[in-house]
């Protein structure tokens, strides 16, 4: 009987201890709230309010920006944003949040789209041993740029392709695209000395026919390469008024999925792939919409929200948790593409 009561107690312990080391999902829960009394009025500034969260780390950026405009006094204004905010790193023996970051700086859009990465940076508070410092964003944006760069335009061009033969009703294609382009935008650590931070190059275009992201990235981390390919899409949420969403779909090179066909790919499939798991980060993201205007976009009449509240996560499978937080910073850094008008 002793015998059986140790028995217990080991496996009971030996439970615990494996909850306790067991490693967290690689989860970032990514939150929004998107203010843009410009769509009204261009001389005021937008706000984009962005809570990122996981099991190590909790950080909230605030984006204020200033819309791109011209006028007869001052022939064109860049638009800009400055960013501020901090994060705390939770303790993981008792999950304390401290605080150690503080972000500073902002970014300016040229006219021809070129957007400097390096006038952000990451102040380091002092922690335990840890001396306080500070590092710099580094490399570069193009955020719809008036000459579509090469690697977008590739993406671009697949897209319609995949558009065209789709449409088998013969309708007018859409072929207005917004395109953000990544050079080695370095992203610094979130606080830990083992995050070494990201870089990210590739592009990303935005479809109005669809209303969808593609995206073709590689996030440089702590000396590995992690390849992202696939797609975003904007749509209704089903059955909620004044809904939408965000459905990411980013996967690593495989053998079964050629280059563009990445693209496109969905996390549902036929029923033999509908359980299948596939490595890269995947999401969602609800976006509850308000205030609506009506604004002309190249040339075409858009109705708008002009306030969104958004909330949801993303997830890497065999992408490490430093490399996810990394990309929805990033998806944070870029709230005005992402939820603005």
């Amino acid at each position: 009987m002793r015998l059986l009561v140790l028995s217990a107690l080991l496996l009971a312990s030996t439970g615990a201890a494996f909850a306790q080391t067991a490693a967290a999902p690689a989860t970032v829960n990514f939150t929004t709230s998107a203010t843009m009394p410009s769509l009204k009025d261009n001389t005021k500034k937008d706000t984009f309010k962005v809570g990122l969260s996981d099991s190590q780390v909790e950080t909230t950026l605030q984006l204020t920006c200033q819309a791109g405009r011209s006028s007869m006094i001052v022939f064109h204004t860049d638009r800009a944003c400055e960013v501020s905010g901090a994060g705390s790193i939770i303790n993981p023996a008792n999950q304390q949040k401290l605080q150690r970051t503080q972000y500073v700086g902002g970014y300016v859009v040229q006219k021809d789209g070129s957007t400097d990465g390096s006038t952000l940076s990451v102040n380091y508070l002092a922690l335990g041993k840890a001396a306080a410092s500070s590092t710099p964003f580094s490399g570069t944006m193009n955020l719809k740029p008036e000459n579509t760069s090469t690697g977008a335009a590739a993406i671009r061009d697949a897209v319609l392709k995949k558009i065209n033969a789709d449409n088998t009703g013969g309708g007018v294609i859409d072929q207005r695209v917004d395109t953000v382009d990544l050079s080695r935008l370095f992203i610094p650590s979130a606080g830990f000395p083992s995050d070494k931070g990201c870089s990210w190059s590739g592009n990303m275009v935005f479809a109005y026919q669809t209303n969808s992201w593609f995206m073709d990235l590689t996030g440089s981390c702590d000396g590995k390469d992690y390849k992202l390919k696939g797609n975003m899409p904007w749509t209704d949420s089903p059955g909620v008024e004044h809904q939408t969403q965000y459905d990411l779909t980013l996967t690593e090179p495989s053998d079964k999925m050629t280059s563009d066909d990445a693209l496109f790919a969905t996390d549902t499939g036929a029923n033999s792939d509908l359980f299948a798991t596939v490595d890269g980060i995947s999401g969602k993201i609800i976006m509850k919409e308000s205030n609506y205007v009506t604004t002309t976009v190249d040339g075409v009449d858009q109705t708008n929200p002009s306030q969104v509240d958004a909330s949801g996560s993303f997830t890497g499978t065999n992408v490490p948790l430093d490399t996810v937080r990394s990309f929805a910073t990033l998806i944070g850094l870029l709230a005005e593409n992402m939820f603005g008008a």
